[in-house]
């Protein structure tokens, strides 16, 4: 896919889950369109290993479309801290062990760093985006950037059915509900 020069792609921080989303159903190549680059944080290499798409994500990273942030420093390492204590305790988390939600809480710290301008932040899980948006974040998950692009028209809705069913027969834990509001919704 080509991306047209009238898109305007940004910079985006990317939890987990929405980059194996888009493994899981082609949808790499929509992340292209609208990302100019995505940033993760270094803890969540072992997910991507964990998962088996390691060698999907490193060849992200050797086309420089990821990039694996700087390790956080001590006022930001205390930061990400404070943010998995709070995601563990939102009434949607599924685990109330902070230890466990470090991962998206240092990519939350990431995502507020200005040199990296990111203007979205790509995440899935309920917990953790309560807390993105507390704290003043823009965030979407992968069913929203497939959302943008059956407005721009390059998804029907029974393409967008079809990537999130994919999704969900892998193990993402999309509700049937929200796949056919989405697709319903967005899909032309």
């Amino acid at each position: 896919m080509t991306v047209p020069e009238d898109v305007d792609r940004i910079a985006a921080a990317s939890n987990t889950g929405p980059l194996l989303s888009a493994f899981q159903c082609a949808g790499v190549e929509l992340l292209k369109r609208y990302m100019v680059r995505i940033y993760v944080a270094p803890a969540q290499l072992a997910e991507f290993e964990k998962h088996g798409a390691g060698d999907d994500f490193q060849a992200l990273v050797a086309e420089d479309f990821v990039v694996i942030a700087s390790g956080l420093n001590e006022a930001e390492t205390g930061q990400a801290q404070i943010l998995a204590s709070r995601i563990a305790a939102q009434p949607t988390s599924g685990d109330p062990d902070p230890s466990s939600h470090l991962p998206e809480a240092e990519m939350l710290v990431i995502a507020m760093r200005p040199e990296l301008r990111c203007r979205i932040v790509l995440l899935d899980e309920k917990a953790a985006r309560a807390v993105a948006e507390e704290i003043g974040l823009r965030v979407t998950g992968f069913p929203g950037v497939l959302a943008r692009a059956g407005l721009d028209g390059l998804l029907t809705k029974n393409d967008i059915h079809q990537m999130l069913k994919l999704c969900q027969q892998q193990g993402t834990r999309y509700s049937n509900a929200l796949i056919e509001y989405v697709a319903e919704t967005y899909g032309r």
